[in-house]
């Protein structure tokens, strides 16, 4: 049995080489403008934030040297870390992982949620392991610093959605970390709404670079760049920060919760790291100033996103990532769809015909949910479950398509998901081979 399972994973590996490599998936979402917190909330806890306590963050931080992964270093920085949250009454667990020769651990610091009509989770992250030789105080004790910055805030607020504050140890050896976890909470099922990485956000050297951040992503994660370009317009006379959208870096932390179906971006300063894996990224070659302002602006965008109301969201739920199907059998995980250099991470493959099933969550009546294929409208559906038996409309499926669903509630909100699957199924709409 092992030997024909090897025999179909290297058979559907060699048609998936052949037919097209992946394009990313994604959920496609902009929240409501309403809020619970009124502006004036939102100033208090942006003035929070204090050039002491970041000071303190680093100065902790940079004490345990070069934190590479494996390292008795980096494991007492993640103890250190995990300290930190538990003092500001967070819920906080070890997210153990192993891969390859490496085997560490990321620090997860749960606010709950106090809706509970909603499960969506808003995630805000950085690296606490550095490069091999590399203090990495801007590479990404920036983004750590920040996310405690943050973190110590938000703790004493209640949000409608649940708040992760995660430090992932791996990234600068394969972003092992952040895959291992991305990979598990999808198989856990949990509702990750956006992922916030924040990775080299520690100095500028222009004065144009000291007021601009720079959000990465690919297409179905453009909606958060948009939104974090509105909230710094709207406080801008307070942080003097705006957002640039650019396309997609793949490499850095978010990129797995991407490859695996969730929204997320990569969030980064504007002007080059010169120190980068080096021994002298240290606390002397970081701007605090343009910290400061990139901890306050991130702390802004993710306490607007996760007091918003979500009116509808539909979310993809079959057929799963990174796993080969013969008609609507999984049959196994495809284990060189977790290679993110290979740009298979989260791959789907399917022979014949599976079934599409979405789940809608809406405080209102759903309308309709539509389904369609490469954008092309294919089935209404106005009654739960929402399902589809995928097949083509005008051609049979050969190669990559996109699957994507919309949801419609009474009221006019709509939300969709989509995701990139390699087929080879001669079924279609208006006829048959």
């Amino acid at each position: 049995m092992k030997n024909i399972s090897k025999y179909i994973s290297f058979w559907f590996g060699s048609i998936l080489i052949l037919m097209i490599s992946l394009t990313p998936l994604g959920h496609s979402y902009f929240p409501s403008n309403v809020s619970s917190f009124n502006d004036n909330d939102i100033i208090d806890m942006i003035n929070q934030v204090n050039e002491s306590r970041i000071m303190y963050f680093y100065e902790n931080l940079m004490e345990f040297g070069v934190r590479y992964t494996g390292t008795s270093n980096c494991s007492m920085a993640g103890d250190w870390i995990y300290d930190e949250f538990v003092q500001m009454g967070l819920e906080v667990e070890f997210h153990h992982w192993k891969r390859h020769k490496f085997e560490s651990r990321n620090v997860v610091a749960t606010l709950p949620g106090h809706d509970p009509s909603t499960n969506a989770i808003f995630i805000i992250c950085a690296h606490y392991d550095t490069f091999i030789n590399s203090p990495g105080a801007n590479d990404d004790g920036s983004g750590v610093v920040a996310i405690l910055t943050i973190a110590e805030i938000l703790s004493k607020y209640s949000f409608n959605h649940t708040i992760q504050f995660i430090a992932f140890s791996g990234e600068e050896v394969g972003a092992y970390g952040s895959f291992n976890y991305a990979r598990d909470a999808y198989n856990r099922g949990d509702n990750i709404f956006v992922v916030l990485n924040l990775d080299i956000i520690g100095y500028a050297e222009t004065t144009q670079g000291g007021r601009i951040l720079r959000y990465f992503h690919e297409e179905p994660s453009t909606w958060i760049a948009e939104f974090a370009q509105t909230i710094s317009t709207k406080y801008l006379n307070i942080i003097d920060m705006t957002v640039e959208s650019l396309p997609n870096y793949p490499g850095a932390d978010n990129q797995a919760f991407v490859d695996y179906g969730y929204d997320g971006v990569w969030i980064a300063q504007h002007d080059p790291n010169r120190v980068g894996h080096s021994p002298d990224d240290t606390l002397e070659n970081i701007n605090i100033t343009y910290h400061m302002k990139a901890t306050k602006l991130m702390l802004a965008v993710l306490a607007e996103l996760a007091t918003r109301p979500i009116p509808i969201q539909v979310i993809l739920r079959a057929p799963l990532e990174g796993m080969g199907y013969i008609n609507n059998n999984p049959l196994f995980k495809l284990s060189f769809a977790e290679y993110s250099y290979l740009r298979l991470r989260g791959i789907t493959i399917i022979i014949g015909r599976a079934m599409a099933c979405a789940e809608v969550i809406c405080k209102e009546n759903v309308r309709y949910v539509i389904f369609s294929i490469n954008d092309v409208f294919t089935l209404w559906d106005g009654e739960e479950p929402y399902e589809w038996k995928i097949q083509g409309k005008f051609y049979p499926l050969i190669g990559r398509h996109k699957l994507k669903v919309f949801a419609y509630s009474e009221s006019g909100e709509m939300d969709t998901d989509e995701m990139e699957i390699i087929f080879l199924s001669l079924s279609y709409q208006y006829g048959k081979w």
